[in-house]
C-alpha cells in the first residue's frame, strides 16, 4: 500500500546550508493532528539512522554528528511514537554539549604544534543546542553540565550580533542569530530584544534574509547598508523563527510579511524551491523548508506544491517495481539526481548523510501534502508502436507525489505524480510483434491498457504476373502485415499507394506500371519502414 493517505501537523526541519552546519527550530506547540504515513516512515527511517542516540558518521575517520542529531530530534519530535527516541537523543547529547570535544565550546588546536591554544565558544551552535534544549523538555541553565542560556547571553555583543570565541575565526551567521532570537526569547532574556533586532537588520530591502553578516568593524551593520544575496534559506529559517512573535510584535508582522512576498516569487512552476549560492538548484532541503515556512504563514497552495514535490522524491517502492531503495521506505533524496542513483546503487555509506540532511529538513512540509485519491487511470498509445524503443505513458488520478509503478514488460518502472495527480512515463518495449497490457498501481488500485507492438518482419510483395506490358496495371498483393497496419506501396521508388492491412493481414492494391520498359522494383514498408519491408522485381513489356 502506499505510504501516502493522511497528515500530520508541524514538525522541525533544518536549513538545506550544509556549509552552516546549523539546522532549524523547534516545532510550534499544539496538539498534533493524526500521523501522515510519509511522515511517520520518515521518522521511523531517520530514527534507524541512530546510533546509541547519536547520528554518526562513519567518514572522515568517523565522527559523531552533534548538528545533525539535533536536526534529527527536531523532526522526530513532532511525529507520535518518537518520544524515546527523542530522549535518547537528549541524553545521548548531554555530555557532549560542552567540554573538550563539545559542540557549543572546545578545545582548539595549534597547527603544526598540536597545542591546545584556547578553548572556544561558539554561538551558531549554543543558540541550536538551546532551542533544543527547551524543546526535549530540559533545563536550558543546566543541561550538559552548563548554562546555555547565560553562554549565549555572552556570545551576544551590544549590537545584538552573535559572535563566536573562536581562533579560527568568526563564523557566526544569520541562521544561529535566527535561533538566538527564538531560544533566548524563550528563555526570557533580557538579551532577547537585542538578538531579535539585529536579526531583523539582516533583512534586505526586497524581503530576503542574507546568510552572512557585515564585517564586524563595519558601522552599519544592516543588509540595506552592506549587501548580501538572496539566500531563501536564511528567510525560510527567519520566518519560522520570528512566526510566534507575528501577533504581539508589528515590526516582526512587517517584516514576515516581506519575507512571505519574497519567498513565494521564488517557487518553481513543480513546486520546487533552490536554496542559497551553495544550493542553488532545486533540493528536498530548500523545498521543505520554504514549503513549511509558507504553510504556517498560511499559503496552504505554495504550501502543497512544495510538499507534492518533496513526496516526489521519497522513497516508497511499490512492489511490483523493487529498486535499491526497496528497503529504505521513507527516507527523501536530495534531487531528482540522488533518487536516480539511491534506486541504481541504493544508499551507499558515502551518500547516507546527504539522505539523512534531506529527510530531517524535508518532513515538515508533508502536512500539507493532499490524500484525496481518485480514481486512477492510464493511458497510452492507441496505435500500434514500435518494438525496441520508448513509448509514452500517462498515469492520471493519483495522488499527487506519491510513486506510481508501471509494469507489464521486462523492466517495471516507477514514476511519480506531480502536482495534478499525473505521471508521464516512458516505456522501453521489448522487441517483437505482441500485444501487452501495460498496468500501472498505486499500491491501492491497478487499472491497465494494451498496447500493441510490431517488430521486425519481412514482407511479401507479391504482383498477379511479374511480365507486365507498358501503361497497364498490375494487381499486387502485400502480405505479413498486421491487421489494421499502415502499409506504403512503392514503385521504382515512387509511392504509388498508402492504405492500412486487412483483418487477415494483407494489402491489395492496383498499380499503373507506366511505359519505361525494363526491370523494375515494386516494395513496400509496414508502419515503420526501418523494421517493416519487402520487395520484388518485374519486367515492363512492350
Amino acid at each position: 500500500m502506499s505510504l501516502f493517505t493522511r497528515r500530520l501537523g508541524a514538525l522541525v526541519a533544518t536549513s538545506a546550508l550544509a556549509v552552516s552546519g546549523l539546522g532549524l527550530l523547534a516545532s510550534p506547540a499544539g496538539a498534533v493532528p493524526p500521523p501522515n504515513p510519509a511522515m511517520t516512515a520518515g521518522a521511523d527511517w531517520l530514527a534507524g539512522q541512530l546510533s546509541s542516540g547519536l547520528m554518526h558518521n562513519p567518514n572522515f575517520g568517523g565522527f559523531d554528528d552533534y548538528g545533525l542529531t539535533i536536526d534529527t530530534a527536531f523532526a522526530l519530535s513532532a511525529v507520535p511514537g518518537h518520544t524515546s527516541d527523542v530522549s535518547d537523543i537528549a541524553t545521548a547529547l548531554a555530555p557532549n554539549i560542552a567540554g573538550t570535544a563539545g559542540y557549543t565550546e572546545a578545545d582548539e588546536f595549534s597547527y603544526p604544534a598540536n597545542l591546545f591554544v584556547q578553548h572556544g565558544f561558539y554561538a551558531g551552535p549554543t543558540a541550536k543546542a538551546l532551542v533544543f534544549a527547551q524543546l526535549a523538555g530540559q533545563d536550558p541553565t543546566t543541561y550538559g553540565g552548563v548554562n546555555l542560556v547565560q553562554n549565549l547571553e555572552n556570545r551576544v555583543l551590544v549590537t545584538g550580533r552573535i559572535a563566536d570565541d573562536s581562533s579560527y575565526g568568526d563564523f557566526a551567521n544569520t541562521i544561529g542569530q535566527a535561533y538566538a532570537a527564538e531560544g533566548l526569547a524563550a528563555a526570557g532574556s533580557t538579551k532577547a530584544a537585542d538578538a531579535l533586532t539585529f536579526l531583523l537588520e539582516q533583512q534586505c530591502a526586497a524581503g530576503y534574509f542574507r546568510l552572512n553578516f557585515a564585517a564586524a568593524d563595519a558601522t552599519d551593520q544592516t543588509c540595506d547598508a552592506t549587501g548580501g544575496p538572496a539566500d531563501p534559506d536564511v528567510t525560510s529559517t527567519a520566518i519560522l523563527a520570528l512566526h510566534a512573535q507575528i501577533d504581539t510584535n508589528a515590526k516582526v508582522a512587517r517584516a514576515i510579511g516581506k519575507a512571505e512576498a519574497w519567498l513565494l516569487a521564488q517557487q518553481h512552476a513543480d513546486g520546487s524551491f533552490s536554496g542559497g549560492t551553495s544550493t542553488n538548484s532545486p533540493n528536498a532541503n530548500s523545498t521543505g523548508l520554504a514549503g513549511w515556512a509558507l504553510g504556517e504563514l498560511g499559503d496552504a497552495t505554495a504550501a502543497q506544491h512544495a510538499a507534492v514535490w518533496v513526496r516526489q522524491h521519497q522513497a516508497d517502492e511499490l512492489a511490483g517495481c523493487p529498486t535499491q531503495l526497496t528497503s529504505q521506505t521513507g527516507a527523501v533524496a536530495y534531487d531528482g539526481t540522488a533518487l536516480a542513483n539511491g534506486r541504481a546503487v541504493g544508499i551507499t555509506t558515502s551518500t547516507q548523510d546527504q539522505w539523512r540532511r534531506a529527510t530531517s529538513q524535508a518532513l515538515a512540509v508533508l502536512q500539507w501534502a493532499p490524500t484525496a485519491t481518485p480514481a486512477l487511470a492510464l493511458s497510452g498509445p492507441t496505435g500500434y508502436v514500435e518494438a525496441g524503443k520508448t513509448a509514452s505513458y500517462r498515469v492520471s488520478g493519483a495522488v499527487p507525489g506519491e510513486t506510481v509503478c508501471v509494469s507489464g514488460i521486462a523492466i517495471s518502472v516507477p514514476g511519480a505524480a506531480g502536482i495534478g495527480g499525473t505521471a508521464a512515463i516512458r516505456v522501453a518495449i521489448p522487441p517483437g510483434t505482441a500485444t501487452r497490457t501495460i498496468s500501472v498501481t498505486d499500491g491501492v488500485s491497478t487499472t491497465s491498457v494494451l498496447t500493441k507492438s510490431l517488430g521486425a518482419a519481412i514482407l511479401h510483395v507479391t504482383p498477379a504476373r511479374y511480365r507486365v506490358t507498358h501503361g497497364k496495371l498490375v494487381k499486387v498483393t502485400v502480405s505479413g502485415l498486421a491487421a489494421g497496419e499502415k502499409v506504403t506501396l512503392r514503385f521504382r521508388g515512387r509511392v504509388v499507394a498508402t492504405g492500412t492491412a486487412t483483418s487477415t493481414g494483407r494489402f491489395v492494391r492496383f498499380v499503373r506500371v507506366g511505359r519505361i520498359l525494363g526491370r523494375a522494383t515494386l516494395s513496400a514498408t509496414g508502419q515503420f519502414a526501418d523494421l517493416r519491408r519487402g520487395h520484388t522485381l518485374i519486367r515492363v513489356i512492350a
